[in-house]
């Protein structure tokens, strides 16, 4: 990923000076690379960056766009050293004091102006120590819904949330306090008190995904609604298997276009949260399994005419590369926040030719981009 940054960053510097930053932040804080830079040139770069990355495959013609601004439906502030805000660009014990974020959604950002007098009186953590109480302040929106959610991310389980905060909280729809005792610095945490409702709802087109304080879901909404109506224009009444189906999301939106669909998932409680989405949407033809990818694969590869691969930004193991040339049927749908991996697994799947990838602007602003690519058995 180091190199994918240096590359995408070195095409940029042409454009640099394109377009008047709208972030007073822009340059110190480490969110954003790009808002210099004019979004048609944007998209320009990257589809100079990927086309140059998997020259001799094939050409990708397309990047599906975004706002540019305000799409965001997840901000994870940190609160560190007397301050409140994100980390500062390649300094990583350094956090910059951040007033609002011109990448979050309007309805969110505003809470956050609310919340940050009252949160500044809290004591916050020293992740370099360890030491202190308060370390993130994380906001989610429903982009679709407008429902918004609070999670204050602290070091133990106790509750200092003042009455000016309670009263802020009142506003929104769900609000939780969520302990995390553990050294490593992240924005999620075992032990929860919820301070009002527990989750919120996101929803594309009828399809009604719950999302609770730790379960993942796409940044952009907007871009991974559209991503998955890509995905199921590719299905007519097949078995579909979905491997790392998280909780549920792409499984249950594609449902009426398959015959059937299994979602396979490592984490329990991902899959907690798959079947409470398939209760909530009433779907009665995908079931999910809790199970390693590699294994279901080895044993029910033959189950199904497509798979659906949407790995972690680490990619896919080489064993379940390797299984994947070996034992998948027809046609693969693979979806990657990581290029370079995927044209490194495009070269391995070489049983497999490679129809077309389009390129999602999930992260306007920053070096990042979505790729699908269409995969067919020879």
């Amino acid at each position: 990923m180091k190199k994918h940054r240096r590359d995408i960053l070195a095409i940029a510097q042409k454009y640099r000076g394109s377009d008047t930053p709208l972030c007073e932040h822009f340059g110190e804080c480490g969110g954003c690379l790009f808002q210099d830079i004019a979004y048609a040139h944007q998209q320009s770069l990257k589809l100079k960056y990927l086309n140059a990355l998997f020259a001799g495959i094939i050409p990708i013609d397309e990047i599906v766009p975004s706002s540019p601004y305000a799409y965001r439906n997840r901000m994870d502030y940190v609160t560190a050293f007397g301050k409140i805000g994100l980390r500062k660009a390649g300094r990583y014990r350094h956090v910059v004091d951040v007033t609002s974020c011109a990448l979050l959604q309007h309805k969110s950002g505003a809470l956050f102006q609310k919340l940050r007098p009252a949160v500044s009186r809290i004591e916050d953590y020293d992740y370099v120590k360890h030491e202190g109480y308060l370390r993130y302040v994380v906001l989610r929106q429903g982009f679709f819904t407008g429902e918004t959610m609070v999670n204050f991310i602290t070091s133990r389980d106790e509750d200092r949330i003042s009455a000016e905060i309670a009263d802020i909280i009142a506003e929104t729809d769900s609000a939780s306090i969520i302990a995390n005792d553990s050294l490593a610095d992240t924005s999620f945490g075992t032990e929860f008190k919820a301070l009002k409702r527990g989750n919120i709802f996101e929803e594309f087109d009828g399809i009604r995904y719950l999302i609770t304080p730790n379960s993942f879901f796409q940044s952009n909404s907007h871009v991974a609604r559209e991503l998955y109506r890509r995905i199921k224009s590719r299905i007519s009444g097949q078995r579909v298997l979905d491997l790392f189906c998280g909780a549920g999301t792409i499984s249950l939106f594609i449902a009426d276009a398959a015959e059937h669909v299994t979602g396979v998932e490592l984490s329990r409680e991902s899959i907690i949260s798959a079947e409470e989405n398939k209760r909530i949407n009433s779907i009665s033809n995908v079931d999910f399994v809790c199970a390693d990818a590699t294994q279901f694969l080895i044993e029910r590869a033959m189950d199904f005419d497509m798979i659906i691969i949407d790995p972690p930004r680490g990619g896919l193991h080489p064993k379940l590369v390797r299984h994947l040339a070996a034992r998948a049927p027809k046609h693969i749908i693979y979806v990657s926040c990581n290029p370079p991996l995927l044209r490194q697994d495009l070269e391995v799947l070489t049983e497999y030719s490679c129809d077309s990838i389009t390129a999602f602007d999930m992260f306007p602003q920053t070096p990042h981009v979505e790729l699908m690519a269409i995969l067919c058995r020879k």
